[in-house]
This record gives structure tokens, sequence and C-alpha cells, in this order.
């Protein structure tokens, strides 16, 4: 006969010392989850001042985001005298309208894991621009998004997902209630606990423990410890990492081939053939962490990406506009899609119209041309041709006809499906 404790289902953990740049742990069990900061049915308002006093004793400051469910972990954060140590700003982008401000863009889920990581991205890049002169390896931003019980049904499960980010490292925490067990109190006391634990956890004052989770929660952790010449390119200390055997920049002349490759498809695959055959130079994908619509990628969303394009040579980069990667890459083609071309000689990437003329002129300066992919549009195949470009563009453009190319596939359709 097996003991209660043979039964148990194996829950084997490294501590975060034991990660390696880049790794990713995922753990998860229906009744496990977080030790001294374990939910319990009932919170007691006493329960964190101990960890709390410990987590404002440190030199970790940031700024916290939470749309509602688990908002109480801000009070009990500023309640611990020494707050002011820890917390810079605490938001709780409530609506739809303040979480897409916070957010500069309407996420596709307001409750998700996606959504909490950018939520605590844009709280770390906030935490920077309020600590200028503060160590940034010392800052983090924390998001939160959760669907709790309501005064309505819910269709949905009811999940909170909170995220930490660091100059070094992405954390995240999903919590899933079991529906009818708890309370809309007790689900919230539960998240607001996980955030304060989660956040001790980055700060070295407690250690996140799947072992002492109550029953009726499922909990799972996804943890990335950041190589350093991630952490660097976040910072802006250095400007693109190479991966998977790509040339050095300002090296070779090449074609790059920008692209968010979220997810990456057949579509990218025969563009980066095509491209190589048509120009003649090594095709290098790039993936800019930061872009002029959205917060810079995380490291779990930067472990992804980088894994399914294993094997191909990649650029990372913190270079949104072609003006900046044409400095990385003078003399280079740039493989780009009709809708690309076309934002970039739209207005409204720019200051005014002698600023866009005098990004295409440093383009032009530094020997860049585009290479132009057509694409479906509004049920039609729009190609260069069938755009309204400024003259200055028009000119450093050379497009793929329809009959050499055609694939009618895109991420974004693949991500809706």
């Amino acid at each position: 006969m097996r003991s209660r404790r043979q039964n148990r289902p194996s829950c084997r953990r490294r501590t975060p010392a034991a990660f390696r740049p880049g790794d990713t742990l995922r753990l998860g069990n229906p009744s496990r989850l977080i030790d001294e900061a374990t939910p319990p049915l009932t919170i007691n308002p006493m329960m964190h001042t101990d960890l709390i006093e410990r987590l404002h004793a440190t030199p970790w400051r940031g700024v916290l985001a939470i749309t509602g469910g688990g908002s109480g972990a801000i009070e009990r954060l500023l309640t611990v005298p020494g707050a002011s140590a820890t917390v810079l700003e605490a938001v709780v982008p409530y609506c739809q309208t303040a979480l897409a401000d916070w957010l500069d863009e309407t996420p596709a889920r307001a409750c998700d894991e996606r959504t909490a990581r950018q939520m605590a991205m844009c709280g770390f890049e906030r935490a920077r621009r309020l600590a200028p002169d503060a160590d940034p390896r010392t800052l983090f931003g924390v998001g939160c998004t959760a669907s709790l019980a309501s005064s309505r049904p819910k269709r949905g499960d009811h999940r909170a997902h909170i995220a930490v980010q660091t100059a070094g490292r992405t954390l995240l925490v999903t919590l899933q209630f079991e529906k009818g067990r708890r309370s809309r109190a007790d689900e919230e006391g539960a998240t607001a606990h996980t955030v304060v634990a989660t956040l001790a956890q980055i700060a070295g004052v407690h250690q996140l423990d799947l072992t002492k989770t109550p029953p009726g929660i499922e909990a799972s952790v996804e943890d990335v410890a950041a190589p350093a010449e991630w952490v660097e390119l976040l910072l802006g200390e250095r400007d693109v990492v190479t991966l998977h055997h790509a040339p050095a920049p300002r090296g070779v002349a090449v074609c790059l081939f920008p692209g968010s490759f979220n997810p990456p498809h057949a579509g990218h695959a025969a563009i980066a053939r095509h491209a190589a055959e048509r120009t003649g130079r090594p095709v290098v994908l790039e993936l800019s962490i930061t872009n002029v619509d959205k917060a810079p990628l995380d490291y779990i969303e930067l472990t992804r990406r980088t894994h399914a394009l294993a094997g191909q040579p990649l650029w990372l980069t913190q270079t949104p506009t072609f003006a900046q990667k044409a400095e990385l890459a003078p003399g280079a083609v740039f493989a780009v899609g009709a809708d690309t071309i076309e934002r970039i000689g739209q207005g409204r990437y720019y200051a005014d119209d002698a600023a866009r003329d005098a990004a295409l002129q440093s383009l032009a300066e530094r020997g860049c041309r585009f290479l132009v992919f057509g694409r479906m549009a509004d049920d039609q195949f729009a190609g260069l041709d069938h755009l309204a470009l400024p003259p200055a563009l028009r000119a450093l453009c050379d497009g793929v006809p329809e009959t050499d190319f055609r694939v009618d596939v895109s991420s974004s359709e693949i991500r809706s499906s």
C-alpha cells in the first residue's frame, strides 16, 4: 500500500540560482502553489507584514499596474512602512480604454498572460523613466490581469496572470480558480497575495514553492533569466545580438528581412528563399525587441520566438525604424511586405513631412533599397505598383511581381484562427 506522501504528484524545481540564461520553468499542479505567500481561503490582513518589510528593505523599486483583481496588493504594499523605498507608482487601468492607454495598444484579450507580461514591461520602462538615476538592474514592473468571481456568472475560467519584469528576468505566475469554491473577496485576496509573493521572489526575500497550494487553485510558473547580451540590448547598452551563425552587422552586404515572426510560417521561408535568389546576398532575419507602436518584447516572448526561428540567421536589435536599421546594415536590401513599405511612407510615424524626407534621405545615402513583396488586402493582391508612396521612397523600391511570388498567409491570420 502506497503512503499518502508517495501518492503526491512530484514537483521538482530548480532554484533561480540554477537557471541557465534563457531557461524556461513551467510548473503546475491542481493542488500546488506558494508557501509563505500561499493564497489561503481568507487572507489575514497582517499575514504579509514581515515579508513586505523585508521587501521594502531591498534596493528594488518599481511600478505596479493591476487591472482590478489583485489590486489589494497595492494597498498592502503601501500600508507597511517603507513603501516609498519600493513603489515608484501604482496604477489600476480598470476599463478597456485605460488598459489600452497603459499598453499603447488594445490587447487581443484583457485577461491573458501575454497582456500581463506587456503590462509588466510597460511598468519596467515607466520605472526607468521615473528613476533615471537608479541602477536599471534594480528596477521592476508588475502587471496583473484577472477574471475573478463577479455578480454575473462567467463562462470562462476564473483566473489571474501575474508578471514581473526586470532588466534580467521575466517571471509569470498564472492562477486558475475552481469555480464556485471561493467568493470574489477570497479570489481577490489570493491574487493580491500572489502578487506580493512573486515580487518578493524577484527581490530575493522569498522563494516560490509549489507545494502548499490550497485545494481548488491550479498554478503555473514560467521564468526566463535572460542572457547577458539580451539584458544589454534591452537597456540600450548594445544595438544587436547575432544568433544562429548570422554575420556581424556593418560587415558583409546582406538582405535584411525584418519582422515580428509571430509566428513564423511558410510565407516567411518562401520570402527568404526568393530574396536570396533575387539579391544574391545572405538573408538575415531581424527581430527588433522594440516597436514604434508597442512595448518591448519580454524575455518569455523572445525565447519563444527565437526558438521558433532556430537554425535561421537572426539579428535581435533595438532598431524599430528603418533609418536605425540602415545604420546597422549600410547598403542592405530590406525584404518587406507591401503593408510595411506603405507604413514607412505614412506621416504618422514621423514628427512631420520634413522628418520623413530626412529619414528617407538617410536610407538613400547609406545605399539601402527595398525589395517589396505583395500580399492580399481586402481580397485583392496588392503589390508595389498598387501603392501610393512618396516619390523619394518609391525611388528606393523594387517590386516582386505577382507572377514571380505570391503567398496568401500571414502571422495575424494564423494567430486569429
